[in-house]
């Protein structure tokens, strides 16, 4: 008896695994999502570094819109200095992309930033990897690709 349960779990598993190959419809996770990004461009308006810190994986990348590639310390530090003051940064066009207790999103950011006295706008095409551990989502990997607008 055990032995066919056992061979019956075996086939069952794979068949009831979530196929890998596409996203899952996930609503409360796209708006969990969707509301990170916009809070975490808010923390880096407002200069909340402890709370932007605090949704960074502990081995977080970043390749930046110059295609410099930071480790989570780097990025900390460079925003903490302040010598580049983040006036508004707006996340549009997402789209969210949800795989077990992974987020892929892509979107398109806006960037008004003040740097020696000039004020400047930037626009990126961004991709960022969220992983959710113990309930929460924590960003683990971003790429910024600068755009004409």
């Amino acid at each position: 008896m055990t032995k066919w349960l056992l061979l019956i779990l075996i086939f069952a598993l794979p068949a009831s695994a979530q196929d890998p190959s596409h996203a899952e419809t996930n609503p409360a996770a796209e708006q969990e999502i969707t509301k990170l990004e916009t809070d975490l461009a808010q923390m880096i308006v407002k200069g909340n570094w402890d709370g932007y810190a605090s949704h960074l994986m502990d081995d977080y990348t970043a390749s930046d819109r110059h295609g410099a590639v930071l480790e989570r310390a780097t990025v900390l530090e460079q925003l903490r200095e302040g010598q580049e003051k983040v006036l508004d940064l707006t996340p549009e066009e997402l789209k969210i992309r949800i795989y077990g207790d992974t987020a892929v999103v892509t979107g398109h950011y806006s960037l008004v930033q003040r740097r020696n006295g000039r004020v400047d706008t930037f626009f990126s095409r961004e991709t960022h990897v969220f992983l959710k551990r113990g309930g929460h989502w924590f960003l683990a990997a971003s790429q910024a690709t600068s755009v004409p607008e």
